[in-house]
């Protein structure tokens, strides 16, 4: 009679070896002899299903001794040669990973210890830095100003720094078309990405009442933080390139005073053009700059 030993085994192609990790390859390979047998067993046993396989149905007559031995040196050649070696190898490897889990982990829990104490660190320098110098700016006023600082005009200097600080996290829109019912957040969001900026922001409203037949009403943007404003601010003027999107200007959140200043500039720039045309004349940190055309580049170019 031709047993079916090899039949099974000729499955299993790789040795368990330490130095070739256990992978889904071996898997593949223990589950696939272990099928081959069990299904030989089902089918002689006239048996539909692996948990069939009791007492009761591989005692029977049909199935001779000498079957029932091959079955069982094959399955625990399987056992023993294959499936606990590389059931050994997988728990080592999950080990080994636990282990350099556990120790990233350690490290991470390090770092941040550190940087808690750094920062505690800084916060007890801070402190000491602002008690210092705010007995140092008391003891000034006393002798030099007392008389100057009344309370209202310190309401009024916070107030303006309060003021100033939320500014500098706005920029305003021009240019953007204005209708009833309109979703402001999305043609924002529109003009934000010719620019290749997807900045989070807190809010964006119109700046005025609406009146009929007035201009289109400016857009305020509240964004999380100046730095977005600045990296907003940079790239603003990459709109003049875009088709459909060259009217719409990008500016600071800028004061009363500051906006009237800049008209001032403004209008001191359009003068310096008409009277120097073969020159460039832009804006650059609220000064007009001025160079030949062959030495400045247009990215160079603020306004």
């Amino acid at each position: 009679m031709q047993y079916s030993y090899h039949e099974h085994t000729k499955h299993l192609v790789d040795d368990p070896d330490n130095d070739d990790l256990f992978s889904a390859r071996h898997a593949d390979q223990v589950a696939r002899a272990t099928n081959s047998v069990f299904n030989e067993m089902c089918h002689e046993l006239d048996v539909k299903e692996y948990g069939d396989l009791v007492l009761k149905n591989l005692n029977k007559r049909s199935v001779s001794k000498e079957k029932l031995c091959d079955w069982l040196q094959t399955v625990c050649f399987i056992l023993n040669r294959y499936a606990a070696p590389h059931l050994q190898m997988a728990a080592e490897r999950v080990d080994k990973q636990n282990i350099s889990l556990i120790a990233e982990q350690k490290t991470v829990i390090d770092l941040q210890k550190q940087l808690i104490e750094k920062k505690d660190e800084e916060l007890k320098s801070v402190q000491t830095t602002v008690q210092t110098e705010m007995k140092s700016y008391s003891s000034a006023l006393k002798k030099t100003c007392a008389a100057a600082l009344t309370p209202k005009k310190i309401c009024t200097a916070v107030k303006t720094i309060a003021e100033k600080d939320e500014r500098s996290r706005n920029v305003v829109i021009y240019g953007i078309s204005e209708s009833d019912g309109e979703k402001l957040e999305n043609k924002v969001a529109e003009v934000l990405g010719e620019i290749n900026e997807k900045p989070s922001f807190r809010d964006c409203c119109r700046v005025g009442l609406k009146r009929a037949g007035t201009l289109i009403r400016p857009t305020k943007l509240s964004l999380n933080s100046s730095d977005m404003v600045t990296q907003v601010l940079r790239k603003a003027k990459l709109l003049r390139k875009k088709e459909g999107y060259k009217s719409i200007y990008i500016c600071p959140d800028r004061s009363v005073e500051e906006r009237r200043a800049y008209k001032k500039l403004w209008e001191e720039l359009k003068e310096k053009r008409k009277a120097e045309p073969n020159r460039v004349h832009f804006i650059r940190n609220n000064k007009i700059v001025s160079s030949d055309k062959n030495s400045v580049s247009a990215s160079s170019e603020e306004i």
